[in-house]
């Protein structure tokens, strides 16, 4: 593990978002805490270790608040949980979404934590939720398809009608500034997953995920409030797209390569979004040795190679 804060790497430039009073905000996603697994691309016997690093890594900067882009655990269920909750000591305040592996799904036959505790333990409130960390306004949307009455059928993320008109509300009537304004969500926009799709077909391992399977409704709206950044996790690699006016951040994940979480420093210039990474040059090719046949593994290793991804400060 490294032995003192680590500088980052510049992963992006942004014009928007700005922040009049200078706001730091860590991310992360895709934690997948397990209590008892070990192996895969996702170096599940690690998991823990990596959690710890990124709470260090956090607390080692004096950051306003902390986003997690779903995902928290392996599989969703009250164990895996209550070591996330005992690990999880951010000095900062921290919020959630929810990731596909978080809410009860039909086609699992563990027990899983209910929605209703999910939301008591992190988010200020419920789903969706709108909390304002520093100069940024941060609005968390919940895309797994399970309701408190059912569990979902699918992987696939959808945001329903309600989430829509709340977000549209909120956005109108609160009117926070466009260029405050950041929505996080687990799953990813069209643009990004084809750039996945794309990336994928040029390489001999599997490459189809669970994808989103209404986006056009929240990508009509984010258009029309002009919401200057969404950020999305899910895919493991790190991403910077932009299209129909929309900027997407996808951040790596904390439990496989790069093995990392995102700093977002915010001011009236923009924003300089950081790789900050949470393992050493031996957790890193322990990570590389279990993902060789994993396709977001060598993503992440392409994606890294052309950093910074988007530079408007250029």
């Amino acid at each position: 593990m490294p032995t003192r804060p680590h500088s980052g790497q510049v992963l992006a430039r942004l014009e928007r978002p700005t922040a009049t009073d200078p706001t730091r905000l860590g991310v992360l996603s895709d934690v997948h805490l397990a209590t008892d697994a070990t192996g895969t691309w996702k170096v599940f016997h690690r998991t823990e270790r990596h959690l710890r690093a990124a709470v260090n890594a956090v607390n080692d900067r004096d950051y306003d608040g902390v986003v997690i882009a779903g995902d928290l655990t392996r599989n969703g269920n009250p164990d895996e949980f209550r070591l996330f909750d005992e690990l999880a000591g951010f000095d900062p305040p921290a919020v959630a979404v929810p990731g596909n592996h978080d809410f009860p799904t039909a086609f699992d036959e563990h027990d899983s934590l209910p929605i209703a505790a999910f939301e008591d333990r992190y988010t200020p409130g419920g789903l969706p939720f709108h909390v304002r960390f520093g100069g940024l306004d941060v609005f968390g949307l919940n895309s797994h398809a399970a309701t408190p009455d059912a569990p979902a059928e699918t992987w696939d993320g959808r945001i329903d009608a309600a989430q829509l008109m709340w977000l549209d509300e909120v956005l109108s009537e609160s009117a926070p500034d466009a260029d405050t304004s950041v929505v996080v969500v687990h799953h990813n926009l069209p643009a990004t997953g084809a750039l996945y799709e794309r990336y994928s077909s040029e390489l001999p391992v599997e490459g189809s995920v669970p994808g989103f399977s209404n986006p056009e409704p929240l990508v009509d709206l984010l258009v029309s409030h002009d919401v200057s950044l969404v950020i999305t996790g899910h895919l493991h690699f790190p991403a910077l797209e932009r299209a129909d006016g929309i900027t997407e951040l996808t951040v790596p994940a904390v439990s496989s390569f790069p093995h990392a979480l995102v700093e977002l420093a915010a001011d009236e210039r923009g924003t300089v979004v950081r790789l900050i990474p949470l393992t050493d040059s031996d957790g890193m090719v322990e990570s590389i040795a279990h993902g060789l046949e994993k396709d977001r593994v060598l993503l992440s290793a392409a994606q890294l190679a052309t950093l910074p991804l988007v530079d408007d400060f250029a």
